[in-house]
């Protein structure tokens, strides 16, 4: 399977055109036999911020939706429409393994807070930080207010690490990262080997 995380900055006058655009995007998919599910977010601190979340069962069923009217439609508009050129994230080699699909599932919609973090990684640190979520996955997946929590690298960038998590209780989330010992050594580790401070790579969002 292949999962993509698609990053948008759109022009305010264009916002909500390209809302539009992107859950006609979803909408459509539905139909689609390669795609096991698309999910759409726009950033809570930037509303001209969106990122796409796909699932596909492969290469050819990537093609396939990238050739739909309703996806080239989203495609021209980008064009107009965007500050910058779409970034497309092609997610693979989870760090710890769990089904494709979970995150596309149902209970997915439990979630209050949800976070999307793209991680710049200091060059050769790549391992440190994976070797770290190794002991931070299980750990943050055993609370019981823990939604989903997968961590991925980037397909063509090694020095690039995705974080995905959503949790029942934003309050729960904000106080397990401050006081779980793991947790906070996770941080400790982050902010040690990724380029830039940490907050600058978080994006809390909302579901549409």
């Amino acid at each position: 399977m292949i999962k993509i995380i698609g990053q948008f900055e759109v022009k305010p006058a264009f916002r909500s055109q390209f809302k539009e655009a992107l859950i006609a995007v979803k909408k459509g998919s539905a139909t689609e036999p390669g795609c096991l599910g698309i999910r759409l977010f726009e950033d809570k601190q930037n509303p001209n911020m969106f990122f796409g979340y796909e699932l596909f069962t492969g290469e050819e069923a990537v093609a396939f939706h990238r050739s739909q009217p309703y996806e080239l439609k989203l495609a021209e508009l980008a064009n107009e429409a965007l500050v910058n050129p779409p970034k497309a994230y092609v997610l693979v080699g989870e760090v710890s393994e769990e089904k494709g699909v979970e995150e596309f599932s149902s209970t997915a919609n439990s979630a209050e807070l949800r976070v999307i973090a793209l991680f710049d990684i200091k060059a050769d640190e790549n391992k440190k930080l994976i070797a770290q979520y190794e002991k931070q996955i299980p750990n943050v997946r055993a609370q019981d207010d823990c939604v989903s929590f997968n961590v991925y690298t980037v397909l063509e960038n090694p020095n690039q690490l995705v974080v995905i998590e959503e949790w029942k209780t934003q309050e729960f989330a904000q106080k397990f990262s401050t006081t779980d010992a793991l947790s906070m050594e996770t941080g400790k580790v982050l902010s040690e080997i990724v380029e830039r401070p940490i907050p600058e790579y978080l994006h809390q969002v909302n579901e549409i």
